[in-house]
């Protein structure tokens, strides 16, 4: 057979196989509008808090005025007792609970230093970030006016009194995600992850619906062409159709969901190149494992979890025990998403990454070697 031929062959069974065709053209396309949509919001605010005002001073009411007033939090109970607020912050009325202790207004006119208690519902670090954030405010708002007003009946002047009490500013700077929002660093990573899963799920579909039909007894052309002219259509095949994919998700999406990206060009699709090659060969490889095509979309899928993690974007790598960390090498995603989000995100240089190119290079040399070898396999018995 004629290396055309094969392509043409192999062509035929991807675009006539619907699960393959859902896979890599209907999950692609799915994911890269579906799976931003939790992220759209970069924060939450209105979360309703009861407030425990045991002191009914006029400063812990300015306090209670002042957290009503912030965007995160909205107060909507004020309950008598601590143990009517936990019951309604069991039942999910509330998000939160704010108790101002008694004599609070006491307390501070003695010079004392009275403790709000701030309590959130911890299930998501969203939440429970927000609640004390806008807490936090409100009460150093309070606390500051207070402190200067003690300060100036010293007869410190109001400028005096001002940098006594804050002797210095913090100035912060963002400089990779500078509006700290997770759609910046969680999405690009991830959009990574499902052109890997997409393309293994596919290749893995294919690998394993030749197995059954070889284990059948049938004839074709993965009986008849070589093992080079087999793997060379895959990579041709798959290599175009996911470096399309790749365009839209670095080009329409990014810009869709205003997601950061610097990269230039050459060093952009360098890389990515070199990673769907790498994800091609581990594709071919797997699916020349699998018995048969149902295998592949439950393997590939239960494995996204954990590769996630692994990364090093979600949890920190210094974090992990080693051994995850060195397993998880020998899936191109991994070494891919840290590549591209200093690529894109960070604004490195191609050979700032170098290490990251090396470690696809070999993947791809490796996996390709690997798979040509199970291909052979497959065929002497």
């Amino acid at each position: 057979m004629t290396l055309f031929e094969v392509i043409k062959a192999e062509a035929k069974v991807i675009f006539s196989d619907i699960a393959i065709v859902l896979t890599i053209f209907g999950g692609v396309i799915l994911y890269s509008f579906l799976y931003p949509q939790p992220y759209a919001k970069e924060s939450v605010s209105e979360l309703a808090i009861s407030i425990v005002d045991l002191d009914r001073s006029e400063i812990s009411r300015d306090i209670i005025f002042k957290i009503d007033a912030t965007p995160q939090i909205d107060v909507v109970r004020q309950d008598m007792s601590e143990d009517d607020a936990k019951e309604a912050l069991v039942l999910g009325k509330i998000k939160g609970i704010v108790v101002i202790p008694p004599h609070f207004k006491r307390d501070i006119t003695l010079g004392k230093s009275p403790t709000i208690a701030v309590g959130a519902d911890s299930s998501y670090f969203l939440i429970y970030g927000a609640v004390l954030e806008g807490a936090m405010k409100s009460v150093l708002t309070t606390s500051a006016k207070i402190k200067v007003a003690n300060l100036l009946k010293s007869q410190l002047p109001i400028s005096g009194a001002k940098e006594a009490y804050t002797p210095y500013s913090l100035n912060t700077l963002n400089l990779f995600n500078k509006e700290n929002s997770y759609t910046q660093y969680v999405v690009p990573a991830v959009f990574i992850l499902i052109l890997q899963q997409t393309l293994l799920i596919g290749l893995g579909i294919l690998g394993g619906g030749i197995n059954e039909r070889r284990a059948r007894g049938e004839h074709g052309y993965f009986n008849d062409a070589s093992i080079y002219q087999i793997m060379f259509a895959r990579f041709v095949i798959f290599g175009g159709i996911f470096f399309t994919h790749m365009l839209f998700y670095f080009g329409f999406i990014y810009e869709a969901f205003d997601i950061t990206h610097i990269a230039e060009i050459v060093p952009l699709l360098s890389f990515g190149v070199v990673f769907l090659l790498a994800v091609i060969a581990f594709g071919i490889f797997l699916g020349s494992l699998f018995a048969s095509r149902e295998v592949a979309t439950p393997v590939v899928l239960f494995s996204s979890l954990p590769l996630v993690f692994s990364a090093g974007f979600v949890w920190p790598l210094e974090a992990m025990p080693k051994f995850i960390e060195y397993l998880s090498l020998l899936v191109p995603s991994t070494t891919a998403m840290q590549g591209f989000l200093k690529l894109n995100q960070m604004g490195a240089t191609l050979p700032m990454i170098i290490n990251n190119y090396m470690i696809l290079v070999a993947q791809m040399v490796v996996y390709t070697l690997l798979g040509f070898y199970m291909l052979k396999r497959h065929r002497i018995h």
